[in-house]
C-alpha cells in the first residue's frame, strides 16, 4: 500500500474522503522514485508526463532567467501534488527539484483525467489543491513586493507551519525544517547572509527557537502579527485554527 497519509490529511481540510476514493488516489500513483537533495525532478522546457506527488521529503518550483538566477515559486511538503496544472501544458514553464532526498510519487496524466471525468469529489479536492497553489504564489509576490526582509522571513516560516499541520506533519508548534539559510533565502529575495541576521533577530525577540532542524514558534500570535500574517490565503482553515486552541 503507498503512504499518501499527508495528502489525505490535507484534503481533510477541505472534505472527507471514503475510502474507494482514497484507495482511486493510491492506484492512481504509477512508482514511487528516490531523489537525492538537488537532483532535479523534470526541468523548466521539458514535456510532463506525469503528476508528481511528494510522499517524503521536501521540493522546490523555480524559474531560471538566460543569467542562470533563480526565483523560487513555492515549497512542497509532502502530501503536496507539485504540478496538476501540468496536465494542460506541452512543456512545463519552471524546474522541479528535491530540497532534500526525498520519495516522489508519479501519477499519468490520464489517471488525474479519470479522477475528473469520473470522481467528482475527488475532482473538487484536486481544484481546492490548486487554487491554494496559485494562492501561494500570489502571497509570495506581495511577501517580497510589501513586506521587509525580517516579516518577509516570519512570514514564511507562519505559512510552513500550518501547512505542515494540515498535512498532520506536527501536532504543535514545532515542525522539522531542513532547509538551509540559502534555500530560505532564495525564497525571500535575500542573501544566506542576511537570512542569518534576520533569524537572530528572530530568535532575540522570543519570536522563534530554531535547533537540530526543529523550528518552533514560540509566540504564535506575536509572530502573526510581526509577519503581517493572514492565513486566508492558505484556505487551510482547521490547521490555522487549532494553532489558535494551542495557545
Amino acid at each position: 500500500m503507498k503512504n499518501i497519509k499527508s495528502l489525505v490529511n490535507k484534503l481533510q481540510n477541505f472534505q472527507e474522503h471514503t475510502p474507494q476514493e482514497i484507495k482511486i488516489l493510491e492506484d492512481a500513483i504509477d512508482h514511487e522514485k528516490f531523489f537525492a537533495r538537488d537532483e532535479d525532478i523534470i526541468r523548466q522546457g521539458e514535456s510532463p508526463k506525469f503528476v508528481y506527488l511528494v510522499m517524503e521529503g521536501w521540493v522546490s518550483r523555480f524559474r531560471n532567467n538566460h543569467a542562470g538566477k533563480k526565483q523560487v515559486l513555492n515549497y512542497q511538503l509532502p502530501g503536496d501534488f507539485c504540478n496538476l496544472h501540468t496536465t494542460l501544458v506541452k512543456k512545463i514553464d519552471h524546474t522541479i527539484s528535491a530540497l532534500v532526498p526525498s520519495k516522489i510519487g508519479f501519477i499519468p496524466h490520464h489517471e488525474i483525467y479519470n479522477i475528473y471525468e469520473n470522481h467528482p469529489r475527488l475532482a473538487q479536492s484536486l481544484s481546492w489543491t490548486s487554487l491554494i497553489d496559485i494562492s501561494i504564489v500570489q502571497e509570495w509576490l506581495v511577501n517580497v513586493g510589501l513586506r521587509s526582509s525580517e516579516q518577509r522571513l516570519a512570514h514564511l516560516f507562519c505559512e510552513l507551519l500550518i501547512r505542515a499541520r494540515a498535512a498532520g506533519l506536527t501536532d504543535d508548534h514545532v515542525f522539522e525544517l531542513p532547509l538551509t539559510q540559502t534555500q530560505l533565502g532564495e525564497a525571500i529575495g535575500i542573501t544566506q547572509v542576511h537570512t542569518n541576521r534576520v533569524m537572530q533577530r528572530l530568535i532575540k525577540e522570543g519570536l522563534i527557537t530554531f535547533k537540530n532542524k526543529k523550528f518552533h514558534i514560540d509566540d504564535w500570535n506575536g509572530m502573526k502579527e510581526y509577519a503581517d500574517f493572514d492565513a486566508l490565503y492558505l484556505h487551510l482553515e482547521c490547521a490555522d485554527s487549532s494553532l489558535e486552541k494551542d495557545i
